[in-house]
C-alpha cells in the first residue's frame, strides 16, 4: 500500500530544492563542486500479432513509452546533495502489460561527515553483508527502486571498525510503503599472524521490520476467508539477524553468511490453501520463521582459478508490505546463483532467486595452458528443499587466441529449467536444452574490428529449437553497428518466425547513444540477479546516457 503525493506538491517541492541549490551555488561558485548524469529510454511500439506483440496500451493506443533519470549531486564545505528527477511517460518498466506515467522527484539526500560520524538523510541505498536481511538498491531496467527514506549515522571508532544505524520506510514509486524498517550493523577488518597474511572482515546486523495498523487490518481481513484449520495469526513486528566474515590468504578467500528471521507473514505463490466453506485456490498468507546459509570460495593462481558458491533458502519471503508481489516491497536480496549469460540463446532461460524455498550450488573452473588457449567450465544446480528440480546448466568453452588481431571461442551448454515454477506456467514439462556456440573476433587496421557470433539451440519444449546469428562491426572510438536474427527452428507454438534487430551505437566522449530496430520474443529478463517475465516486443527502441 503506498501514498503518493500529489503531482503540485512534489513540483513545487522540487523547485524549492533546486532554487537552494542555486543560491549556495551562486554564493560560493570558487568552493562547490557539481556532477551529473543523465540516462533516458524511448519505445515506440509497432503491433505484431503474429509474434504476439499485441494487446496492451502501448500497442493499442500510447504507441510510445519513454523513461528518464537526471542526477545531479553537490558538494560543499563537507556537505553533500544529491537530487534526482524521475520522468515516466507509458513506460511499460513497471508492468510489461501495462503503461505507467509520472514524474518528480525520485530521489533526495543530504549528508555531512563530522569527525568520525557521518550523517544522512533523505533516500538510503545500503546494505547489511551481502543482502540477505537487507538491501536498499536500484535496478532501472525493472523499475526496482526500494530506498530507504529516513536517515543513517556511520560511525568509525578506529580504522578498521565501522558501526551503522537507519530507520525510514521503503520508497515505492513516488510514495513509500506503511511499514517501519530499523537496523544496524557492525563490521571490522583484521590482519593476523606473524606475516598479517590473514585477513578477516566479520560482521553482524540485525533489522527490524513493524507493519502499520492499516496493513495489519488489511491481513486479518484477508484471512478471514482461511478455514479455521488454515487460519494464521498476525504479527506486527519482525526481527532478522545476520552474521558474516571474509577470510583470506594469499590467492584464497572464503565468504559465509547465516541469516536468520522470526515469524513473519508472507505470502506463498505456490502454496495450495483451502477456502472458507469447501474448495481450494493456489497462493496463501503463511506464518513462520525463516533462515539463510550463504558461502561463496575462490582460489586464483597462475593457470588456474575457481569459484564455487552455494545457498540454502527457508521461506526467507522479506517484504515492506505483505500484499506486494513479484519484484515490488523486497527488503532483502539474494544473490544469483547462476551465470547471468551475455550469448542470446545461452541466456534465454534464466533462473530467478527463490525465497520459500531452494538448495542452489555453482562452480566455476578457469584454466590458462599458455597465453592462447584458455578454458571454463561452468556448472549450477538449483533445487527445491525437497528435490525438485529448478535448474541445472553446464557450460564449457575453449577460447583460442592467435595473437592480438584474432581471437576464437566456443562450446556448449546444457540446460533443464522449471517453467512451471519459474513462470507459474501450470502443466509445462521441464524445458530442456543443447546450446552449441562460437564466436570470432578480428581486428583490423584503423580502430575496426568485427565480431560474428551464432547460437543454435536443441530443445523439445516451449517454443522449440532457435537458431541465432550476430555480425558487429566496430569503429573505435565512436560507432558500432550490429545485425542479428533468432529463427524460431522447427517452431512448437507459431510458424517458423523470425526476430531480427539491428542497433547502431555513437560514443562521443561522455555521451552514449544508441538506436535500435527489434522483434523479442516472450521470455525472462534479468538485472542484477532479479529476474521477470515480459512479453514479446516489436518496434524500434532508443536509449541515452551521459555523465558531466
Amino acid at each position: 500500500m503506498s501514498h503518493d503525493l500529489p503531482f503540485k506538491v512534489k513540483k513545487s517541492f522540487t523547485i524549492v530544492v533546486l532554487l537552494l541549490v542555486s543560491v549556495v551555488s551562486s554564493l560560493a561558485q570558487d568552493r562547490l563542486t557539481f556532477t551529473g548524469s543523465f540516462q533516458g529510454g524511448a519505445n515506440w511500439f509497432l503491433e505484431d500479432e503474429e509474434i504476439g506483440a499485441a494487446n496492451t496500451p502501448q500497442y493499442d493506443d500510447e504507441l510510445v513509452g519513454v523513461e528518464a533519470w537526471l542526477d545531479l549531486a553537490f558538494q560543499y564545505k563537507g556537505y553533500k546533495l544529491g537530487l534526482r528527477g524521475d520522468f515516466f511517460r507509458n513506460t511499460n518498466l513497471l508492468n510489461p502489460n501495462g503503461a505507467y506515467s509520472d514524474e518528480g522527484l525520485g530521489r533526495w539526500y543530504l549528508s555531512k561527515t563530522i569527525d568520525k560520524f557521518e550523517l544522512q538523510a533523505g533516500h538510503i541505498y545500503d546494505q547489511i553483508g551481502s543482502g540477505l536481511i537487507f538491501r536498499a538498491y536500484e535496478e532501472r531496467p525493472l523499475l526496482i527502486d526500494n530506498a530507504l527514506i529516513g536517515g543513517r549515522v556511520k560511525y568509525t571508532p578506529w580504522p578498521n571498525v565501522e558501526a551503522k544505524i537507519m530507520a525510514g520506510k521503503q520508497k515505492n514509486l513516488f510514495g513509500q510503503y506503511e511499514s517501519l524498517i530499523r537496523g544496524g550493523q557492525v563490521e571490522g577488518s583484521f590482519q593476523l599472524g606473524k606475516d598479517k597474511k590473514w585477513n578477516l572482515i566479520p560482521g553482524f546486523g540485525v533489522l527490524n521490520r513493524s507493519w502499520s495498523d492499516g496493513q495489519v487490518d488489511d491481513l486479518i481481513s484477508s484471512l478471514k476467508t482461511y478455514t479455521p484449520q488454515d487460519s494464521i495469526g498476525a504479527y506486527f513486528h519482525n526481527w532478522s539477524f545476520s552474521a558474516y566474515n571474509t577470510l583470506s590468504y594469499g590467492p584464497i578467500s572464503f565468504y559465509v553468511e547465516g541469516a536468520f528471521k522470526t515469524q513473519d507473514v508472507y505470502f506463498d505463490p505456490d502454496a495450495e490453501r483451502a477456502l472458507y466453506g469447501g474448495g481450494s485456490t493456489l497462493g496463501r498468507f503463511a506464518n513462520d520463521d525463516g533462515s539463510i546459509y550463504y558461502g561463496a570460495l575462490t582460489y586464483g593462481a597462475k593457470g588456474f582459478s575457481f569459484s564455487l558458491s552455494g545457498r540454502r533458502t527457508k521461506n526467507f519471503a522479506y517484504r515492506a508490505d505483505p500484499f506486494a508481489s513479484l519484484n515490488r516491497g523486497l527488503v532483502n536480496y539474494l544473490p544469483p546463483m547462476s551465470r547471468l549469460n551475455s550469448a542470446r540463446l545461452k541466456a534465454r532461460y534464466t533462473p530467478a532467486a527463490r525465497d520459500i524455498s531452494e538448495k542452489a550450488l555453482q562452480l566455476e573452473l578457469r584454466y590458462t595452458f599458455n597465453k592462447r588457449l584458455k578454458m571454463v567450465q561452468y556448472f549450477s544446480h538449483i533445487s527445491e528443499l525437497d528435490g525438485t528440480i529448478l535448474y541445472r546448466e553446464f557450460d564449457n568453452e575453449l577460447t583460442f587466441r592467435k595473437d592480438r588481431f584474432l581471437q576464437v571461442s566456443g562450446g556448449i551448454q546444457v540446460q533443464n529449467y522449471n517453467q512451471e515454477l519459474y513462470e507459474g506456467k501450470t502443466g509445462v514439462p521441464l524445458i530442456r536444452t543443447v546450446v552449441p556456440y562460437f564466436e570470432v573476433q578480428k581486428r583490423l587496421k584503423k580502430r575496426q574490428s568485427i565480431r560474428i557470433q551464432a547460437q543454435y539451440m536443441l530443445s523439445d519444449q516451449d517454443f522449440g529449437s532457435w537458431l541465432f546469428a550476430l555480425a558487429e562491426f566496430n569503429v573505435a572510438p565512436h560507432w558500432s553497428f550490429s545485425f542479428s536474427d533468432m529463427y524460431n527452428v522447427k517452431a512448437k507454438k507459431t510458424d517458423d518466425l523470425h526476430y531480427p534487430r539491428a542497433d547502431v551505437t555513437y560514443n562521443f566522449k561522455t555521451y552514449r547513444f544508441s538506436l535500435s530496430y527489434l522483434k523479442q520474443v516472450e521470455g525472462v529478463v534479468c538485472a542484477g540477479g532479479i529476474c521477470r517475465l515480459e512479453p514479446a516486443f516489436s518496434g524500434f527502441r532508443f536509449s541515452t546516457f551521459s555523465t558531466f
